[in-house]
């Protein structure tokens, strides 16, 4: 294995990407490309497989080989992503560090965006937990621009997910809240992002959409995990955020029922009407006709 030299220094520090990926190795090969291509080049790249069988652990290891590409390759049964992200973090050399899903990419200047901005407001005394940047999301019909909040705090944090999968942060940082948490089965960005703001203050949006998302490949998302994790993720999310207010209990609850697979309990349906959220009764109510109309038929 070729021997990784790095650079650290208050205007060039190391930066450490983390990949996660599983039986994608198309998808993977274009995220890691992108990282290469980006015009800040002190980058150190991390990849955690998860058992892969496709081909891509031959492939990782030819590239840690020649290139600046680490690569952890789980050859047992599936531990999740979680896992392979704490990985990442406790061995990172970087200063600073974000992560980059194996079916997304970065557009060139996303990594030197970042260590601009937090050099510049270093040199004011400004202080932040970490940075991220708006997303492009490509979805099935159009290209969609979201998490265009300009700075996020522990109190929007509490109510929804304004930040997005992606922050960057110090390496320290993520390691003094115990990184990801292993037991989620979902949401589990949204978890880390509210432990890093409740411990470290703030974050804030570069808004130059440097993240581009893809919804469109056809293979597996969140969206189409069962029923029981999605709800025995916000579940444990809510154990976390206890005690809450009325206002961030229905929050929590129309964010679940955005996604389709879970069943209706009219409890959750009048707490979120009960809230306000009227448009997501709506949705709701006309999904469950939906269902039963082609269920009927």
């Amino acid at each position: 294995m070729a021997t990784l030299k790095f650079t650290q220094s208050s205007y060039n520090p190391l930066v450490t990407v983390y990949i996660t990926t599983f039986n994608r190795l198309a998808l993977l090969k274009r995220a890691i490309q992108s990282v290469k291509n980006q015009t800040y080049q002190n980058i150190e790249l991390i990849i955690a497989d998860d058992g892969s069988s496709d081909g891509t652990q031959e492939y990782l290891k030819g590239e840690a080989a020649i290139s600046n590409l680490i690569a952890f390759c789980n050859e047992g049964d599936a531990k999740g992503a979680c896992f392979g992200r704490n990985r990442a973090i406790e061995k990172a050399n970087g200063i600073f560090i974000t992560g980059l899903d194996d079916d997304d990419y970065f557009e060139p200047w996303r990594i030197e965006s970042f260590v601009s901005s937090w050099q510049r407001l270093t040199a004011e005394g400004i202080n932040y937990a970490g940075l991220f940047d708006s997303v492009v999301e490509h979805r099935k019909y159009a290209k969609v621009r979201c998490y265009e909040t300009a700075k996020v705090s522990i109190r929007a944090l509490r109510r929804a997910n304004v930040v997005g999968n992606q922050v960057f942060t110090t390496a320290a940082n993520l390691r003094e809240i115990n990184g990801f948490d292993e037991l989620m089965p979902a949401l589990q960005d949204w978890d880390t992002w509210i432990r890093l703001t409740q411990a470290k203050g703030d974050l804030l949006n570069i808004n130059t959409f440097s993240y581009v998302q893809i919804h469109d490949h056809g293979g597996n998302r969140i969206s189409e995990k069962p029923a029981s994790k999605i709800r025995f993720a916000f579940e444990r999310l809510q154990s976390k955020l206890a005690p809450m207010s009325f206002s961030e209990k229905a929050a929590l609850m129309q964010t679940m029922y955005s996604y389709p697979q879970i069943n209706n309990l009219f409890s959750e349906i009048l707490l979120i009407c009960l809230g306000g959220y009227f448009r997501k009764c709506a949705q709701i109510i006309n999904r469950t006709y939906f269902k039963k109309n082609k269920q009927h038929n």
